[in-house]
């Protein structure tokens, strides 16, 4: 079901959507506009941390992030500049974010639970001139950026002689004189910098201009309450953030880490009305006994993104809360949302476009297929894209010279001009909105003496997504047990998404075609039809 049409050309073999409306006119900076929100109505509630109850208004905010504002300005930092933050969730990461609007400074935020091999790669790409973290990263953030030196803040855990966040925070007596720095490319100026993984498991940074932060959707209002468990390195927490403010809507934060129980916790307390979820925390809320309709009754828009829910999960949910709208959003990093669906009650429906994406259904040979034809999906959007920062060779690959997005996604349009993501066409697997690639494990797993060859594939979870399963020919005379490989890999790699999940399956051989390609799809029906029982991780 959907609110929105979508339109098809028959001669062009064309979909789109309605068009789109930016909040503002695109020359005027997102800090601008969010500055004159937070004026507008100094005493509506702004945020509130469940972690201790403080509860700030649109004033406050406004001053902790015009003081901080004015710190990156006598700091000299500009549009040209970069900073980082790398931090859990609080208060005064959105103070810091707003204030790098505010100074129109491109904002570049890290997920502090990735490998550190990963932050390094990341924070390589772009060099921060300044850097806001937990004390408990400082150490790190100082030997991974030690080849150019950015100043450190801490936002909490601080450390003695280390500058930190309540510094900034100070009264400059010249708040009320402050004003916002206008934008010097215009709409098409970079503000913001979220990550995105490629198929060769290599991070990219994903460049936001003004005018894709300017797609607010009005979906909150002034009595609304707002909840997201997404962090400032995702897109929807920033679109969460900005909404939020733009539309009159109070913030619920926390640093706490995310669980099914915390998440009803803070529904319950907070009567929360709006909540943005990942897929695998829809899907594990709402097959949690916590689920109930006492816990979530006030929830009146849950939206969820990021892979897989299948539609006996949203009928749960359904029978939970009645009259609450569910909302399935298909998208990336790099194009915003793409189509959306409320009440998702078919396998792989993703739903109409959403108001300027076009879309076309593209075959191997790069002909144009027509409904009920499954193809690549290509997508254009209104709004200029600046690329991956610094990496122009992936940005021409994912952005032709005719503007269409190339997502490596599979899917089709039915009759009725509704997209169907069937399948990812990159090998690039998403385990709790954490992504990995099969040769990340795969080369931890072949430096086991007794590994001929192997091949790793994403098993679908029906609660996280890609659980990473291990198919293994051994070596003749070897001995290898499932267990020996996994703990060899919770050995090697220490995130927890990146573990086999799915188990391990020893086989005679593992699928190739003539040019010795792996055949991940061939691979993971040969696990899926191989029923063994799963070691323990």
């Amino acid at each position: 079901m959907s609110l929105i049409d979508t339109y098809y050309n028959e001669q062009q073999k064309l979909w789109y959507g309605p068009e789109n409306v930016l909040f503002a006119d695109a020359t005027t900076s997102i800090g601008e506009v969010v500055y004159q929100a937070l004026k507008a109505d100094p005493t509506n509630i702004c945020q509130t941390s469940h972690d201790n109850g403080k509860v700030l208004t649109n004033a406050e905010t406004l001053t902790a992030a015009i003081r901080i504002a004015q710190f990156l300005k006598a700091e000299g930092l500009s549009h040209e500049d970069i900073v980082g933050i790398i931090a859990k969730s609080d208060i005064h990461v959105t103070d810091v974010l707003l204030a790098c609007f505010f100074n129109t400074t491109p904002v570049h935020a890290v997920n502090p639970l990735l490998e550190t091999s990963t932050i390094a790669a990341l924070y390589g790409i772009t060099k921060p001139k300044l850097i806001f973290c937990d004390g408990c990263n400082y150490e790190l953030m100082k030997t991974l950026t030690k080849d150019w030196k950015p100043r450190i803040i801490t936002l909490s855990d601080h450390i003695v002689n280390v500058l930190r966040i309540e510094e900034l925070l100070k009264a400059t007596n010249t708040e009320n004189s402050y004003v916002p720095c206008k934008l010097v490319h215009g709409g098409d100026q970079t503000m913001a910098i979220v990550c995105s993984s490629g198929t060769t498991g290599l991070p990219k940074a994903v460049t936001l201009t003004n005018s894709q932060l300017l797609l607010i959707s009005p979906t909150s209002g002034i009595n609304d309450v707002v909840y997201t468990t997404a962090s400032l390195d995702w897109l929807t927490a920033i679109k969460c953030l900005l909404s939020s403010i733009l539309n009159g809507a109070a913030r619920i934060v926390s640093s706490q880490p995310i669980t099914t129980q915390l998440t009803v916790e803070i529904i319950k307390k907070w009567k929360v009305t709006y909540c943005y979820l990942s897929h695998w925390q829809f899907n594990e809320l709402f097959a949690s006994p916590l689920a109930t309709t006492e816990n979530l009754s006030s929830l009146q828009f849950v939206q969820y993104s990021g892979g897989w829910v299948s539609p006996g999960v949203v009928h749960s949910a359904k029978r939970v809360l009645e009259s609450t709208i569910f909302v399935c959003v298909y998208g990336t990093t790099e194009t915003d949302g793409i189509s959306l669906c409320l009440n998702a009650e078919m396998e792989n429906l993703v739903g109409a476009l959403l108001p300027g994406i076009s879309a076309r259904i593209v075959s191997e040979q790069g002909v144009y297929l027509n409904h009920n034809e499954i193809g690549e999906i290509l997508v254009k959007t209104t709004q200029n894209w600046n690329g991956y920062y610094g990496n122009p060779e992936q940005t021409a690959q994912t952005l032709d010279s005719d503007g269409w997005f190339h997502m490596g996604d599979l899917g089709y349009f039915d009759n009725d001009n509704q997209l169907y993501l069937i399948d990812r066409k990159k090998d690039l697997l998403k385990y709790k909105s954490m992504h990995y690639t099969p040769n990340e494990i795969e080369k931890i797993i072949i430096e086991l003496p007794a590994v001929q060859q192997v091949c790793v594939v994403g098993i679908k979870d029906k609660f996280y997504g890609d659980a990473a399963g291990a198919l293994i020919v051994r070596k003749a005379g070897c001995h290898l047990t499932e267990q020996q490989v996994i703990n060899h890999v919770a050995k090697r790699i220490s995130v927890h998404y990146k573990q086999l999940h799915a188990g391990v399956r020893f086989v005679n051989r593992i699928p190739v075609n003539f040019n010795g390609k792996l055949l991940r799809n061939v691979a993971s029906e040969m696990f899926e039809d191989a029923k063994l029982p799963k070691a323990k991780l």
